[in-house]
């Protein structure tokens, strides 16, 4: 019987094979190079995502920290200026009046001036609201709403040069729809702004975990790698790995240092922030007092109750937990504000005992007047006052998040750069490791 074998593979196919399997050997096998191969290749891997997770981290925190000094500060301030001036406007309008068509220029000046004011911060802040914005609908309240309202005010004034009466319904009118739809309007504007500008705070000071995890991480198995090959071979460095390890705390201490400075800075700023926005209310109270004395001297009817909306604005600003108790909670010094509404009460007392016993034109001249002891010149301490206790606020706002944006410098690309360059240490690092057992 004749035995047939087979063919012996060519020579070509017999090396093809041995290279294939020589190939996966050095991957899956158990001795040290394969080993170290997979070790090598699980280091870069890790380094570059966490390189990836410092560029995504950091590029969100830079941007939250830039949407906080830039965008929402300024439509934060410009939603503060334009409640002010509105409710400014209001009571000038109304002291105004008082004078009975002997309107002061001075009184006269201002009110345009805060009337050009609101509607120049409303034009701004137009064009930085998207038409589905939260803030989009309390901005046309107002846009629609202001020349409706100074409509009414020069309606008043003309009859009030004439002398009839009509005046005050008109006067009324405006004032009542100051109260009613353009202030609540601008605070609800003031709010939705003040609340992303927190959400930018939140955003800008918190930590990414990941990072944090992966750098650590990383560092423990440099530190382990390097560990066992000081057992096996009795070689105590690797610059390859070293430098990475070395490259790896830094990136973790950039991103530790960089958030311990923007989060202190962003918590002063929370803190400014918080005082304008209170010193903002504080003087929206002032002025609504304000036109409710002039209110009540245009009507001539005074007595305690139609003074009861003065008395309750006041009661309000110096309650301790009004806007003057939050403001200095958050480290405005209001001093001088507590002061001068004390000053203004009792000057405002004055005059309501003019009003209430007859003596009509005294009344007037204290609620106008510029002298020491008048209504008016009270009040226009305390309208500064407050004015300066918030100009403060605002520049420790603006210090604030410079000194957060500064400590988000490089924040995006600095840290992922050293993870990059750690990632390639490690790959250099076992590479030459492995060179050396050929």
């Amino acid at each position: 019987m004749t035995t047939t074998q087979s063919p012996a593979a060519p020579p070509a196919s017999r090396d093809a094979g041995a290279r294939q399997l020589s190939w996966w050997g050095q991957w899956t096998g158990p001795r040290t190079p394969a080993r170290l191969r997979r070790v090598g290749v699980l280091l870069t891997l890790a380094g570059l995502v966490t390189a990836v997770l410092s560029l995504i981290g950091g590029s969100s925190r830079a941007g939250a920290v830039t949407g906080a000094a830039g965008r929402d500060t300024t439509l934060t301030q410009h939603a503060g200026e334009i409640y002010q001036a509105l409710a400014h406007a209001d009571a000038m309008a109304t002291s105004g009046y008082v004078s009975a068509g002997q309107e002061p220029a001075a009184i006269r000046t201002r009110y345009d001036e805060d009337v050009a004011n609101a509607g120049q911060r409303l034009a701004k802040a137009s064009r930085q609201v998207a038409p589905d914005d939260p803030a989009a609908k309390p901005l046309d309240t107002l846009i629609t709403g202001l020349p409706a309202y100074t409509g009414l005010i020069e309606t008043a004034r003309t009859y009030n040069r004439q002398g009839l009466p009509l005046g005050q319904s008109y006067l009324a009118q405006a004032s009542q729809q100051m109260r009613t739809e353009l202030l609540p309007a601008a605070e609800k504007f003031r709010r939705i702004e003040a609340e992303a500008l927190n959400t930018d705070y939140r955003t800008a000071s918190s930590l990414p975990i990941a990072v944090v995890v992966f750098g650590i991480a990383l560092f423990l198995a440099a530190l382990d790698l390097a560990r066992r090959e000081s057992l096996r071979t009795q070689r105590r460095l690797n610059l390859g790995v070293a430098g990475a390890a070395v490259l790896v705390v830094a990136g973790v201490l950039w991103w530790t240092l960089s958030t311990l400075a923007s989060e202190s800075a962003l918590a002063d700023a929370n803190k400014a922030g918080d005082a304008t926005t209170a010193l903002d209310e504080a003087g929206a109270l002032v002025l609504q007092a304000r036109s409710n004395e002039s209110l009540v001297l245009v009507a001539r009817s005074g007595g305690s109750a139609s003074d009861s909306g003065f008395t309750e604005q006041l009661d309000r600003l110096t309650a301790k937990d009004g806007p003057l108790g939050v403001a200095e909670d958050r480290g405005a010094d209001v001093d001088d504000i507590r002061a001068a509404t004390t000053a203004w009460s009792k000057a405002h007392a004055q005059l309501r005992r003019f009003d209430d016993s007859g003596d009509y034109q005294k009344a007037v001249r204290s609620a106008v007047g510029t002298d020491a002891g008048s209504s008016g010149a009270a009040f226009a301490a305390l309208d500064k006052s407050v004015s300066q206790a918030g100009t403060e606020a605002q520049k420790r706002l603006a210090t604030a998040t410079s000194a957060a944006s500064d400590a988000t410098t490089l924040l995006a690309s600095g840290p992922a750069v050293l993870f990059t360059l750690a990632a390639a240490g490690f790959a250099i690092g076992v590479t030459r490791r492995v060179e050396e057992y050929r």
